[in-house]
């Protein structure tokens, strides 16, 4: 038996608790789902998705979980024609392997020329004789030059060429110059010059002495396992004591052209120039692309353009060919180009006719940009906006029914059965947001024999189905009192019916049984807050046994604990409603509500009045249930 008095103080964590811990768990995860789902339909990344979710729940003037509960609820909702263009990224291992032929490449040449005797190279330096041509050469280049003579095997052939001087800003692809150089062979420090065909030339050169140019030429090199690329330009011209090579590598427009090539990839840019004089074409390999162009297809002309969009945008594509010869004017448009799977591609043109003194066009500049990937992210949005609002609107008539439904159930206040040996007052408030409607429920029954039986409880969730709960539990334990048992037995019944609910429900509730005659109390409570007592002017919660809530432990044997009351106590029991709050304590929130209990009127009525006015509860978040008894 427990004594009144007794508090509840046991240390541990509440069930409210653990409801908080379990909803912040489910919102979590029920936003993950969400984000999961919106990316499959989109095409799109989930951290893209995350922020298409953001802009759809404002759009929809919805809360971030409502909306992606909606989502989630959707399981008929699949991708719904979102298109990602195609945006290829270079691999590293294309890069890895490209260099790797180049180094296996540049390390023959180097393991050959390397074999060579160098033993009279120095000898063949200091026999040179003085050559003016070349001195004037070295000393006019603006760009790197070198003064090279031949190297020769006894028989007359040319096995490599060596470095005799360079001018002051001489400086090959790995930066060294006139020092690094002078004195070694050109092959020995430079196989690239083998591997780009240059060598060749030069010997060519020695032989006719003909002057080479070779103007902005990709060019690759090795030294030490180390490879450099760029693009150069190269001038080779004969004087009397060998060759002088001027060069310069075009690595600032290296740069600039690796940018504006990783832009047009990136952002699926093209650029294209119609040359309206001699009708020729210059497409980027973006451009190309977008129009789904292979590298050796020759771009249609401006009038032949219509040739090659969708039908269904014939009228505006020519339309803007015509403004842009009549009117002279620039032009942007929209249109789709047919591709070889027979999907749509979305291009979204910007051209211009540049004009000469007299005014006619004479070229045209156009830029196109693939926004396939877009218009399919915003037709999926579309859809999934549709499929939203539909599922709004049935999450709201499910709400309806909730709503309804709760009101069918529980009887007005005014419409209970006095109990005997109490006198009894109830308030059940409904959640102000209809979304929030929850589970909250009461019963009362006058027994056969004369004594009073009382329940409050609460259905896990909102919405339909805790309001479908919180009816199959309360119509039960209605049932169940009517075979008389104690409270512990009833609340284990209760708990099998609710574990055998399909789908599955849990609830907590607090059951009772009070016998007028010795004013003896029989209560069992699974996983609810503790009942309150009111006597002589003190308020303190009922001692319980931590039994588990309903529908969590199939089979468990529930205990039922017995308090005698005396003339004048007020029992008060409510539900987590009252007194749950995300930023406050629920065992705060508890003792609160005790202290507001020590102060508060001794008739039923009026109590709740005051609770309800001094406990400042959120009524949008949750439904709350007050039940007040006091013994005659």
């Amino acid at each position: 038996m427990a004594d009144a008095e007794s508090t509840w103080a046991q240390p541990g964590v509440h069930v409210a608790d653990l409801e908080d811990l379990r909803d912040a768990a489910h919102d979590r995860a029920v936003l993950s789902e969400a984000r999961v789902v919106l990316a499959r339909r989109l095409g799109v990344p989930p951290g893209e998705a995350l922020q298409h979710l953001i802009w759809l729940a404002r759009d929809l003037d919805m809360e971030l979980i409502e909306a992606a509960s909606l989502l989630v609820k959707d399981e008929n909702g699949g991708p719904v024609g979102a298109v990602a263009a195609g945006r290829g990224a270079p691999t590293a291992e294309e890069a890895t392997a490209e260099r790797q032929a180049v180094l296996s490449e540049a390390e023959d040449i180097l393991r050959r020329v390397t074999a060579e005797d160098t033993a009279g190279d120095a000898e063949i330096l200091a026999a040179l004789p003085d050559d003016p041509v070349a001195r004037a050469v070295l000393d006019g280049a603006l760009d790197s030059c070198a003064h090279l003579v031949p190297v020769r095997q006894p028989d007359g052939a040319l096995v490599d060429l060596l470095f005799a001087d360079l001018n002051d800003v001489a400086r090959d692809m790995f930066g060294r110059g006139r020092e690094e150089l002078t004195g070694w062979r050109l092959l020995q420090t430079d196989p690239g010059a083998v591997l780009s065909g240059l060598f060749d030339d030069y010997v060519r050169v020695l032989a006719d002495g003909t002057t080479l140019e070779r103007s902005s030429f990709p060019y690759t090199t090795a030294q030490r396992g180390l490879s450099r690329s760029s693009r150069m330009s190269v001038r080779c011209v004969p004087v009397p004591t060998g060759l002088c090579v001027t060069w310069r590598y075009h690595y600032r427009e290296d740069r600039a052209a690796r940018r504006l090539e990783r832009v047009e990839r990136l952002a699926l840019i093209g650029f294209g120039e119609w040359d309206l004089a001699t009708g020729e074409t210059d497409w980027t390999p973006q451009m190309r692309a977008n129009y789904g162009l292979g590298p050796d297809e020759v771009p249609p002309m401006p009038h032949d353009l219509p040739k090659v969009v969708a039908d269904d945008d014939l009228p505006l594509v020519e339309e803007a060919v015509q403004t842009m010869f009549s009117r002279r004017e620039p032009v942007e448009a929209e249109h789709r180009v047919i591709g070889e799977d027979g999907r749509p591609r979305h291009l979204w043109v910007f051209a211009e006719p540049v004009l000469a003194d007299s005014g006619l066009p004479v070229s045209i500049n156009i830029v196109s940009q693939d926004i396939t990937r877009r218009r399919g992210v915003e037709r999926a949005l579309a859809e999934t906006r549709r499929q939203m609002l539909k599922q709004r609107e049935q999450t709201a008539q499910e709400r309806r029914v909730a709503v309804t439904l709760r009101r069918a159930i529980l009887p007005d206040e005014d419409e209970i059965e006095q109990l005997p040996g109490l006198g009894t007052a109830i308030r059940s408030l409904a959640a102000e947001s209809t979304a929030r409607i929850g589970g909250d429920w009461f019963a009362t029954r006058v027994l056969g024999d004369g004594a009073a039986m009382f329940a409050i409880g609460d259905a896990a969730g909102h919405g339909l189905p805790a309001a479908a709960a919180m009816a199959r539990t309360r119509n039960g334990l209605l049932g169940l009192m009517c075979t008389g048992e104690r409270s512990g037995r009833l609340v284990g019944w209760l708990n099998d019916l609710v574990s055998s609910m399909d789908p599955p429900a849990t609830g907590t509730a607090v059951v009772a049984r009070f016998d007028p005659r010795g004013r003896v109390l029989d209560w069992t409570c699974a996983g609810h807050p503790p009942p309150i007592l009111i006597r002589a002017g003190e308020a303190v919660p009922l001692e319980l046994v931590r039994d588990p809530m309903l529908g969590a432990m199939p089979g468990w044997e529930y205990t039922t604990v017995t308090t005698r009351l005396s003339r004048g106590d007020m029992l008060f029991l409510y539900t987590d409603g009252l007194v749950e709050r995300r930023d406050a304590d629920l065992d705060e929130r508890i003792e609160r509500l005790t202290g507001i209990l020590r102060d508060c009127a001794t008739q039923p009525e009026m109590l709740l009045d005051d609770v309800l006015a001094r406990m400042e509860h959120d009524r949008a978040a949750d439904d709350t249930t007050l039940f007040a008894l006091h013994v005659e």
